[in-house]
């Protein structure tokens, strides 16, 4: 059941080497669409969507056996997983200057793809799609955008963007920030995980410190040029420290809940799920290593503090990427926003809200859309999906963060009926 699949490096100038996993789809590779698929961090690697999400194998409890995953989204689709940015999973560089804001990745990326249809021409030409989750909120959009202005302006190959797939992704913080205390004490579908009405007052008073931070972050930074201000920087770091540990740290302190899914306490591995420790110790074996091509003496880490840190020194957290997505509809390239809706961090009304507040020319179209049950194709009510034409808001039922772990035959579903824009 496991498709083909290619795995190694592209090296870009300056000693900067972007590690990729490929699989052919398991039906037909050559009609087939490609699509690439980013986790967050920013610094994780896309390894973890591979083995915990939307890879043909999934890691057993301990990390030393591969068992099928019959829900893979390389049932109808080739897949490419890429470690970006630059020193992320199993991506490294020889001395060049770190990358540390989404925009500067978007253009690494680019030019790995430029590499990866040299490589493989027989998928140039296929529909492409990218795709992610969490921080991919940030890079997908840059991605897009940089795509887009490429293939007019440059002789590069032409990449065939169809859409892009954004899961719990942090977009437009300004926006998302403001649903936590909903979400944690006025939450309409689960139990709500602070009780208090005086830690809610307190949540709510910070929520609104945090806004105005963010606004000021907002305020400085130009969204018409890719430059970024010592203002801002500094604008946009205060902004993400008011807010991550006033708002974000201090519901993770009073509840000891996973954030990534309220409806369970934090357990004892990186980021509240023991499995992750499973993908790590696979992904360490020296055979492994060996298999994949990647130096044997490295010590793989799911998520890089080193290149987090790079990020929350220019303050790329807290800057807006939903700016680029309104270019990106208008030239006919489709958005899917979806969102498993026991995620605190990225939560499914804050992801509702930012795709009604987009200012494009479709957006008065896709207010007046209602929000309607969505059923999968085996007749599931799976959750709410709120469309038109162009751009889809999909709320998933008992989801989290990470909504293909946690509910992977709905998001298959979703996934492959979109590639058909038949959602």
């Amino acid at each position: 059941t496991n498709p083909h699949k290619t795995s190694g490096y592209f090296e870009l100038p300056d000693g900067k080497n972007y590690f990729f996993w490929f699989f052919e789809s398991r039906s037909e590779p050559a009609k087939d669409p490609l699509a690439l698929w980013l986790n967050g961090g920013p610094g994780c690697s896309s390894m973890l969507g591979l083995f915990m999400e939307v890879g043909p194998c999934r890691v057993n409890a301990i990390g030393d056996e591969l068992l099928n995953n019959p829900y893979s989204w390389t049932n109808k689709a080739n897949m490419l997983f890429l470690d970006q940015p630059l020193n992320s999973g199993f991506s490294y560089h020889n001395g060049s200057t770190p990358i540390a804001d989404s925009n500067t990745a978007s253009k690494e990326v680019y030019v790995f793809l430029q590499l990866f249809f040299k490589e493989f021409p027989q998928f140039a030409g296929s529909d492409f799609h990218i795709a992610g989750e969490s921080y991919a909120g940030h890079f997908l959009p840059a991605i897009a955008n940089t795509i887009y202005e490429e293939n007019i302006h440059t002789h590069g190959n032409i990449i065939p963007l169809k859409s892009v797939i954004i899961g719990n992704g942090l977009t437009d913080p300004l926006t998302q920030y403001q649903y936590f205390k909903r979400m944690a004490c006025d939450n309409p579908s689960y139990d709500n995980i602070i009780t208090s009405s005086q830690k809610c007052q307190q949540l709510e008073d910070h929520q609104k410190q945090c806004k105005i931070a963010i606004s000021s972050c907002y305020e400085q930074t130009d969204f018409a040029s890719e430059i970024i201000t010592p203002s801002s920087i500094a604008a946009c770091k205060m902004a993400a420290s008011i807010c991550n540990i006033n708002v974000v740290k201090a519901v993770i302190d009073d509840t000891k809940q996973n954030i990534y899914d309220i409806r369970k306490k934090c357990e004892d591995g990186p980021m509240c799920y023991d499995y992750f420790s499973a993908v790590r110790n696979y992904l360490n074996l020296p055979d492994v290593k060996h298999a994949l091509g990647v130096n044997p003496n490295s010590n793989f880490e799911l998520c890089s503090n080193t290149v987090n840190g790079n990020f929350q020194n220019t303050g790329d957290w807290m800057r807006p990427y939903v700016h680029q997505l309104a270019g990106i509809l208008e030239n006919g390239i489709r958005v899917l926003a979806f969102a498993g809706d026991t995620d605190f961090m990225c939560n499914w009304m804050g992801i509702r809200a930012w795709t009604m507040d987009l200012a494009w020319q479709g957006q008065t179209s896709y207010n007046n859309q209602h929000d309607l049950d969505w059923f999968t194709t085996e007749g599931t009510n799976a959750g709410t999906i709120k469309q038109d034409s162009m751009l889809t808001f999909l709320r998933l039922y008992n989801a989290g963060h990470m909504a293909p772990y946690d509910q992977p035959e709905a998001t298959l579903d979703m996934f492959n009926r979109w590639l058909l824009d038949e959602l």
